[in-house]
């Protein structure tokens, strides 16, 4: 059980980092100048870890992007039949909860402990009634240069390949309109309040064979 912990404690805390490193934009700031990279606002830290961590949603995601003619036919397919093959919605699911605002996990352990390897800096604001607000998330130069390190790491490579994967696709997207886009499928919507979201395997099939006309 121990051991089940400090393994899921290392993927969330290495799933974190590959997120903030590989959509964060570059950053400069004179009285911080080992600040490097900035990430703005948890909605869209939260939304793409979604994606990450469901295969599922993001499969069905591709296939509407296909849908509205916003992603090439043939590459979609090509994307989605390897992460169905490598049983990617079950060997790399890992369960998120519904909340207020959809899809979220606690996470501010998971900031803690980068921030405190001098790998990540941190701000937010309080508003009218107390709320945390306005988080930004600081890429520091330390984390650069670990993070130059990843491709010797096979292990790791999963991780960066997928971000790199979702950025391509969804990257320009604000988190609020991630948010939207999750909320448009009926099972991610109708969870109820605090269970776990529930797979959509069985939906990406159909979509994929009313799209393809093949079986995946």
């Amino acid at each position: 059980m121990q051991e089940e912990r400090e393994i899921r404690l290392f993927q969330d805390r290495i799933r974190i980092l590959f997120i903030l490193y590989i959509f964060s934009d570059d950053y400069s700031d004179e009285q911080n100048p080992h600040q490097k990279k900035i990430l703005r606002t948890e909605v869209k830290l939260q939304k793409l870890d979604f994606l990450l961590r469901n295969p599922d949603y993001l499969a069905y995601e591709l296939l509407m992007q296909v849908k509205n003619n916003q992603a090439d036919k043939a590459e979609i397919k090509s994307i989605i039949k390897e992460i169905f093959l490598n049983k990617e919605p079950v060997l790399r699911k890992m369960e998120m909860t519904r909340f207020l605002f959809g899809a979220y996990e606690h996470i501010d352990d998971v900031i803690s402990f980068l921030k405190s390897f001098g790998l990540l800096e941190f701000s937010s604001k309080k508003d009218n009634i107390l709320r945390t607000v306005d988080k930004k998330y600081y890429l520091t130069d330390k984390a650069l240069e670990k993070l130059k390190l990843i491709d010797n790491y096979n292990a790791l490579l999963w991780y960066k390949k997928r971000c790199l994967l979702i950025k391509k696709y969804f990257g320009q997207f604000s988190g609020s309109t991630l948010k939207d886009m999750q909320y448009q499928i009926e099972e991610y919507k109708e969870t109820a309040y605090s269970d776990l979201i529930s797979d959509i395997q069985n939906k990406v099939y159909t979509e994929f064979h009313l799209i393809y006309n093949e079986i995946l």
